[in-house]
This record gives C-alpha cells, structure tokens and sequence, in this order.
C-alpha cells in the first residue's frame, strides 16, 4: 500500500491510500510537484483500490466504482475543495511578465491551455493553467504551477506554430487523453496582478475591448472556480476587481495575445 499527499497552496489537502504504483503516477501527471510523501495536517483521507482493473474509491461516506481512479480523485478533489480565506479561486490561467501577472479567464475548452502553453514557450513565466490564486488584499497571484495538460487539437495547433512543448507525456486514461508538460520558466513568487483578459477564439478577429463596469462585474462573478456566497464583502472585492484593467480578447492569432502583453 502507498500512501501520498496532494498538497496543494491554499486549500483542502488530501491523503491518498492505493495499492496501485500506476495511479500515483497518473497523479502525478495530473498535479505535479504538488504530490508529495509529506503528510499534511488536516489532510482528507481517500482510498483507491485496484482490483481486477476496476477501483474501488472511498471518500468520507461515499464509495464509487470506476475505471479510472485518477479521475475518480479528481472529481472528489474538485467538489470538495474549500480555499483558504485569504485567496479569491478563478477558473483561469495565467503568465508572468516583468514582474506583472496577466489573467486569462474563460470556460473551459476554451483554449486557455493552448494560449498558456504558446505564452510560456514564447518567453513569458508561468503562473498556473486552471486555478488563479489571487490575494484577496495585494492582488498579487500566488503560483500554482500544476504540470499544462493540453488536448491533441491543441497540441497540433502548437506544432503548426513550431512552439510545440520539446518533450511531454501523455495521459491516456479511460476516460480522456492529455499530453502533459511543466514549463521551464515556472515563476516562483507572487506577482503583482495587471491586466485581466477576457478571451474567446475566433476564425478572424484579433481584437482588445475595454469592457464597462456592468459586464465586469458580470463576467467576475461568473469566474470562480469555486462557488462563493454573494454577500456584501463578496460583493465588494468584486467591485475591487472590477476597478482593475480588465478587457475582452478576442484572437485568432495567439501572437496577438503576446504582443497585448508586451505592449502594456
């Protein structure tokens, strides 16, 4: 039996038991540097059990039956997740430039693993790929540098643009498949939040719009990763947020987004 840690910044850790040496790698594909031997205080505990090629996953008072235990931790550790109250959670990825971080909030298949990975190659630090932790009090963001899990579509995109990730695993679970790498260029500090971006992909347009107070405070809301409950203070940080650069991105292009950065 083995026993790991998901240790992750910021929020609810876990202990994992399993008596399978392939799931632990899976999670450390999935989350990186970030599974540890190290026990965390207060660590939830999850059991995964292989057997005949089914596991058998146990969490609090639930039990679920999957093919793939990696996903099987993955949706626990997603629905039970709690942050620490001095971050604010956004469903979004993010780089580093001159000291300054740049957000990329958008649904997910948006393409914000593509851009991220494009960014990274192209020089700019990186900050994390689908969880922003942003300090509720400097707005600096925290790094949080999980391994960038990118789609074949992506990936394929990337090596048209010969900015294709060097080397890189692949991921080919039950249940999806990912082509996985970590940047070199990881930031290792807090940087001082600048600009956020609010991004959809287009066939044509390459394009930066200045978004009025209504629409972003509208798209902040609808941002976290985590519900949070929409109280006065909630509603003040948010109007905080929306007092900073915030712009809608539309490209085709992803050296447009490089050159809105670097442009300032």
């Amino acid at each position: 039996m083995e026993q790991v840690t998901l240790n992750l910044p910021f929020q609810t850790s876990f202990q994992i038991s399993t008596n399978s040496k392939e799931l632990v790698g899976m999670l450390k594909l999935k989350y990186g540097k970030y599974v540890t031997t190290t026990a965390a205080e207060n660590a939830k505990h999850i059991s995964a059990l292989k057997n005949d090629g089914i596991y058998q996953v146990a969490f609090e008072d639930m039990n679920v039956t999957d093919e793939s235990g990696a996903f099987a931790i993955d949706e626990i550790v997603a629905n039970n997740t709690v942050y620490d109250e001095a971050v604010f959670a956004l469903h979004g990825a993010a780089v580093e430039h001159r000291g300054k971080a740049y957000l990329f909030l958008a649904s997910t298949t948006s393409g914000k693993s593509t851009l991220t990975s494009f960014l990274t190659t192209s020089g700019f630090g990186y900050l994390t790929d689908d969880c922003i932790l942003l300090d509720r009090t400097s707005f600096c963001v925290y790094p949080f540098t999980t391994p960038i899990h990118l789609r074949e579509g992506g990936l394929n995109v990337l090596k048209r643009l010969n900015s294709a990730p060097k080397s890189f695993e692949v991921i080919d679970d039950e249940k999806f498949e990912r082509f996985v790498y970590t940047p070199s260029n990881c930031v290792t500090r807090p940087a001082e939040l600048d600009k956020i971006f609010f991004i959809a992909r287009t066939e044509q347009e390459n394009s930066l719009n200045q978004m009025d107070t209504i629409s972003r405070m509208t798209a902040l809301m609808k941002a976290p990763i985590t519900p949070y409950p929409v109280t006065p203070d909630y509603l003040k940080f948010i109007s905080k947020l929306a007092a900073k650069n915030c712009f809608a991105l539309n490209y085709c292009d992803m050296a447009f987004a490089a050159e809105v950065i670097q442009n300032g």
